[in-house]
């Protein structure tokens, strides 16, 4: 069996505690919505706000850290991609 120390319990309640209460964000599926993720973070890598943009995916990304790690990710190798591409 799998012991969490203290730390682990924290983060764990503190994400328990601070989940949206609205289901169409906790079902969001990232792997459903692949090809609008890519639209979207070409669109941040341009600049744009994703808060502006999809509001409920960002509150979804804010409990989700798999799915935020991959878009910011995927948004750093648009920026590098636009960079090397204006020098």
């Amino acid at each position: 069996m799998v012991q969490c120390n203290d730390q682990q319990m924290k983060n764990f309640v503190r994400f328990i505690m601070n989940a949206p209460a609205d289901p169409e964000i906790i079902d969001m599926d990232c792997d459903d919505h692949c090809e609008q993720l890519a639209r979207l973070a070409e669109q941040v890598a341009a600049g744009a706000d994703i808060k502006d943009l999809l509001p409920a995916l960002e509150e979804h990304m804010r409990y989700w850290s798999d799915c935020r790690e991959e878009f910011e990710a995927l948004v750093a190798v648009l920026r590098a991609e636009r960079e090397s591409q204006s020098s």
